[in-house]
C-alpha cells in the first residue's frame, strides 16, 4: 500500500511539472505560432552565453545581417541528421551576409562542445540552458529553425525537423528579400 502512495505522489509531482513547463513556454512564445500562419513577426530579443570560448552573443548583434536560428540538442538524433546540410548551406551563404547561429537547449556544456566538436560547426553556437528562449520562440522540441530578416523579424517558413528538399535554401532566400 505504500508503494502505491508514493508511485501516486510520484506521478502526481510529474504531471505538475509538466504543466508548470507548458504554461512557461507557453507565456510570449508565439512566434513559431505566429509564423506557420503566414505572418512575420519581430525576433524576441536575447543574448545567451557562448557555448564555446566565453562570453554573451546577442541577436541584435547580427543586426542588418540574415540570421538562421537552429535550435538543437546533443542528444538529439534529427539534430545530427541535419547538421551536415546546416555545416554546408553556412559556408555556401556566408559571403551573401547570411549567419548561421546555433541554440542548444537545455543541455548541459560538455557534450554540447562535443557534438560541436564531432560534427565541426563552425558557425556560433549559444547555451540557452533553462530553455527560456526557446520559450521566447514557441519551440517545442529540438531541432527547430527560424529565419530572421536584415530588421530582426522572424519569416516564414518556421522548419521543425531536419529540412526536406529545398526548404532551407527557400527560408534564406526568403529572410534574403523580405
Amino acid at each position: 500500500m505504500r508503494l502505491v502512495r508514493i508511485a501516486a505522489a510520484a506521478a502526481v509531482i510529474a504531471l505538475l511539472a509538466v504543466l508548470v513547463w507548458d504554461v512557461a513556454h507557453r507565456s510570449g512564445g508565439r512566434v513559431a505560432r505566429d509564423v506557420d500562419h503566414g505572418e512575420i513577426v519581430k525576433a524576441p530579443a536575447f543574448a545567451l552565453p557562448k557555448t564555446t570560448g566565453g562570453g554573451k552573443l546577442s541577436l541584435a548583434s547580427f543586426r542588418g545581417k540574415v540570421v538562421v536560428l537552429n535550435f538543437w540538442a546533443s542528444d538529439c538524433v534529427p539534430c545530427k541528421q541535419e547538421q551536415k546540410q546546416l555545416n554546408e548551406a553556412a559556408a555556401r551563404w556566408a559571403a551573401k551576409g547570411v549567419v548561421f547561429l546555433g541554440i542548444d537547449e537545455i543541455d548541459l556544456n560538455g557534450p554540447a562542445r562535443a557534438y560541436l566538436r564531432h560534427y565541426r560547426v563552425s558557425y556560433p553556437s549559444v547555451s540557452d540552458g533553462d530553455g527560456a528562449v526557446a520559450g521566447k520562440f514557441g519551440v517545442t522540441g529540438t531541432p527547430e529553425t527560424f529565419f530572421i530578416d536584415r530588421r530582426g523579424r522572424v519569416v516564414p517558413p518556421h522548419i521543425v525537423a531536419p529540412p526536406q528538399g529545398d526548404a532551407l535554401e527557400a527560408g534564406i532566400r526568403r529572410a534574403l528579400s523580405a
